[in-house]
């Protein structure tokens, strides 16, 4: 008896589970989307990205500081990656979050030196920028430890912002890719 009761229930909940599974399947992540914090409606083309220098001169051996900055121009309030994780150009996407290419006096492009794989941000490192709201690294990346500037003269140094975190965490947070203004400092001996 109890085995028929429970091969009736098997054949009535059978379809009902099949049905519950390829549902979440399917419409998981719209469920998953509906329930995670957004960016309410803050267009990519709001955001913008500044990579500036304290000076346009510098000894030897000086530190050359390059600061960044994220700005929401636009109207509605919008997730980004504060983090400024600062990578090679060349490495995967989720190893930088920030990179620079600098250009050397004789035209050359400078090499990124040292690379590391610094992991996943941290739940801190995302935050709502408000209209107006900017956001700046908490310090200045010191050029210096990362390419080698030989010679002596003026460089240009364009920094690209292109965050891939946040939507693992549930957020939808701005991932798109900008360029900052380029900027020039001149290197003396």
């Amino acid at each position: 008896m109890i085995f028929k009761v429970s091969k009736k229930i098997h054949w009535h909940f059978s379809p009902v589970i099949i049905l519950l599974v390829i549902g979440i399947g399917v419409f998981g992540l719209s469920l998953q989307s509906l329930a995670a914090p957004a960016s309410p409606g803050g267009r990519q083309s709001d955001i913008v990205f500044t990579a500036t220098l304290d000076k346009t001169e510098y000894a030897a051996e000086e530190p050359v500081n390059l600061v960044f900055v994220l700005k929401n121009q636009g109207k509605k309030p919008v997730y980004v990656n504060k983090r400024f994780y600062f990578g090679s150009e060349e490495a995967p996407k989720n190893q930088k979050e920030v990179y620079a290419t600098i250009t050397a006096p004789s035209g050359e492009k400078l090499p990124y030196k040292f690379p590391y794989e610094a992991g996943y941000p941290k739940t801190d490192y995302f935050t709502l920028l408000e209209p107006g709201q900017e956001v700046k690294a908490e310090y200045p990346r010191n050029l210096r430890g990362n390419f080698e500037f030989k010679e002596e003269g003026a460089y240009t140094v364009t920094a690209v912002y292109q965050n891939t975190f946040g939507r693992e965490l549930g957020l939808d947070v701005f991932g798109g890719k900008l360029a900052a203004e380029t900027v020039k400092f001149t290197i003396k001996h």
